[in-house]
């Protein structure tokens, strides 16, 4: 193995040759595009080098021959939350996250991969991968060392033969059912859990396992393929893709690359799929699938795999779509109607997805869904007390109550908020949330300069220019509020540039650096600001979030603010039904009514009509009785309009009629709400 940098603290060189900007879509033509399985066998070999801008030192990013990232992500650390963000990191790290193996054996000591004889699937590395940059980003000892034992495990659980993690007889769940150990899929997980203590700590071993573990492949898959013990690791194989690029940008060993392709090969036909072969996927499959061209593309350096993500998301969202930002997935696709659900594990992953096809593809189009989604679909998947879940979501929501609902893949409590509601899946997963979206605010650009991406309250410290160190504190409320405070902090005469995106729906926004304005900037662009920076500089932006208004199942209508999406607020009960507070089983209901319709006439007119109150941003602005920002609309209830057992009947085609009468109604944040109506018919 050549000698890798000593971590993302040194790094290794990287480049930008090309890459996709702007929020158009590239055009895929479907008619006469080879299958995916065809244009393999005539893939050219990428070439050996290229010509390319001068490469940064800073950080590790992609080597030849890979195709050079837009942005280069930052080790973990290197962005710290602050306000209401950083709260939901410490009310997580007391709560659910940071206790889970004492209110769980499946995670518990007994667990297969701390050598226990418990579950030895993908619970336990599922837990890992949030819980370690969580802890990481807190800063809490404790938390460290409980993440440090699994990784210690893992490590030490390294075969002579390359092989690591539990042996093949352990069960999954405690018994439930058998599964072999030596399933691909769960050291997929936990190889994203070696590399972030890598990117944290320096810790060598960890290039160690890969490198052997991935040897091991190399001899194992052509013979027991990504598919061979069970379907998880070929549809997920770009997990997989993904880790062997991490080594190889920090090994450079070449023969990495010789497997990229077998991995590439043995997994699912991602690119075919989005390109026209559709069909009704497993929804968390999708969420990770999305990424998994994109990832490849940086090997082969073929456009086609960058166009087949953007034919995925659009499909997903034509034909699967909802407000939050997400596809219905219960559990498989499930189509538009705002009744049908989405797993939280889907949430989680799709925000993964999102964040690792970000630096590949530098597109703004990808950071305005991460805020999406981050903004409306996770806290709404999570309980504000940090203590519990959805499996399903859904943006229509009247009860979250026992009962079996219109999914592909009914439970009972699917919809309550709990521990193990659903399927146990996310209560394991969903942790990667909220630490792995702090991570990615901020990221690196090629050439010595940083960029904020993702807008939150946090502090970014990193090298830049010729290697000095600063700081940037972000100071803002968003996506509560429209502006965006940064101030420097570092050696005065620093000189490296500053980009800052420009959300696709910010028209009117304004910039500045010591007051002095900066040219207009560009909806959907990243503004570039060059220039010798000195203590105390402060740079204002301004995005301009007015009331926009658009169209989802049946024509309905939701409401949007910059990247939160509003929906109606009731009165909510919640009533715990097993369990012991503040980890129990919720059942969520109202005695409100929520068939309403909103007008097309006060649609059309636009904001005037709508009463918007600003209030307080408090540590947790995830509640329904907390929201910072109120919308005041009129509304007429829709009497044929009514629940279908324990949700909501038939979504009305809009435009329709009511000879109710005009009523105030409240909206809310879509996240701050677990009863919701938030694609709305309308009266015309």
């Amino acid at each position: 193995m050549d000698s890798p940098a000593e971590s993302d603290r040194v790094g290794t060189s990287i480049s930008r040759r090309r890459f996709v900007e702007g929020t158009a879509c590239a055009v895929v033509t479907l008619a006469g595009l080879p299958t995916d399985r065809e244009a393999r066998s005539a893939m050219p070999t990428p070439p050996t080098s290229r010509s390319a801008p001068p490469r940064s030192t800073l950080y590790t990013g992609n080597r030849d021959p890979l195709v050079p990232q837009r942005f280069v992500p930052l080790p973990l650390g290197a962005v710290r939350a602050g306000g209401w963000l950083r709260a939901q990191l410490d009310g997580w790290a007391r709560g659910m996250s940071g206790t889970l193996d004492s209110l769980w054996a499946d995670v518990g000591p007994e667990n297969g991969w701390l050598g226990g004889g418990g579950d030895a699937w993908e619970r336990g590395p599922y837990w890992a991968d949030g819980l370690l940059p969580l802890a990481w980003l807190v800063e809490s000892e404790a938390l460290i060392a409980k993440s440090t034992r699994w990784v210690d495990a893992a490590l030490d659980s390294r075969r002579s033969n390359g092989f690591f993690g539990p042996d093949v007889d352990r069960p999954q769940g405690g018994g439930r059912r058998p599964m072999p150990g030596a399933d691909w899929w769960p050291r997929l997980v936990m190889l994203m859990v070696l590399e972030q203590h890598h990117d944290v700590t320096g810790d060598g071993r960890v290039l160690e396992l890969l490198r052997d573990y991935f040897q091991f492949q190399l001899r194992e898959l052509p013979t027991k393929p990504l598919g061979h013990y069970t379907f998880w690791g070929a549809e997920r194989g770009g997990e997989n893709l993904a880790s062997i690029q991490w080594l190889y940008n920090r090994s450079g060993e070449a023969w990495l690359l010789d497997l990229a392709d077998l991995v590439f090969r043995q997994t699912v036909d991602w690119t075919g799929r989005f390109t026209g072969n559709y069909d009704a996927w497993h929804g968390v499959n999708t969420a990770m699938g999305v990424k998994q061209p994109g990832v490849w593309y940086q090997q082969s350096g073929e456009q086609r795999y960058l166009d087949a993500v953007e034919a995925g998301l659009h499909h997903l969202m034509a034909a699967h779509g909802q407000v939050q930002g997400m596809f219905s997935g219960d559990e498989m696709l499930h189509g538009t109607d705002p009744a049908h659900g989405i797993e939280t594990c889907a949430v989680v992953e799709y925000l993964h997805s999102l964040e690792t096809l970000l630096p590949i593809t530098g597109r703004v189009d990808h950071a305005d869904r991460i805020e999406r989604v981050a903004y409306n679909a996770l806290p709404a998947a999570l309980s504000p007390q940090f203590a519990g879940r959805h499996y399903y979501q859904s943006p229509n929501e009247i009860a979250c109550s026992r009962g079996y609902r219109n999914f592909s893949t009914p439970y009972a409590d699917a919809t309550m908020v709990g521990q193990r509601t659903g399927y146990p899946c996310c209560t394991a997963n969903l942790h990667q949330g909220w630490p792995k979206l702090v991570a990615h605010l901020w990221m690196a650009t090629p050439d010595g300069g940083l960029a904020a991406l993702v807008y939150g309250p946090c502090v970014v410290g990193a090298r830049v220019g010729n290697g000095a160190e600063v700081r940037f504190t972000e100071d803002t409320t968003y996506p509560f509020e429209e502006t965006v405070r940064l101030a420097y902090d570092g050696p005065a005469g620093a000189t490296f540039p500053l980009e800052l995106r420009i959300p696709t729906w910010a028209a009117g926004a304004t910039a500045a650096v010591d007051g002095q304005p900066l040219p207009a900037p560009v909806p959907g662009t990243m503004l570039r600001v060059e220039r010798s920076w000195r203590a105390g500089d402060r740079v204002t932006l301004t995005l301009p979030m007015p009331l926009k208004v658009s169209r989802w199942h049946e024509q309905s209508a939701a409401i949007e603010r910059g990247p939160l999406v509003f929906a109606l607020r009731r009165r909510e009960r919640w009533a715990p039904v097993g369990g012991t507070a503040p980890y129990a089983d919720y059942e969520i209901t109202t005695d409100e009514p929520w068939n309403y319709g909103l007008l097309e006439e006060d649609l059309a007119a636009g904001e005037t009509t709508f009463g918007l109150e600003r209030l307080p941003v408090g540590d947790q602005p995830w509640m329904a009785e907390a929201a910072p920002v109120v919308l005041r609309a009129r509304a007429r209830r829709i009497a044929e309009w009514q629940p279908y057992g324990p949700a909501t009947g038939p979504l009305p085609w809009s435009p329709g009629a009511s000879s109710a009468v005009d009523e105030d109604v409240v909206l809310v944040p879509y996240g701050c709400t677990k009863i919701r109506i938030a694609e709305f018919p309308t009266i015309g």
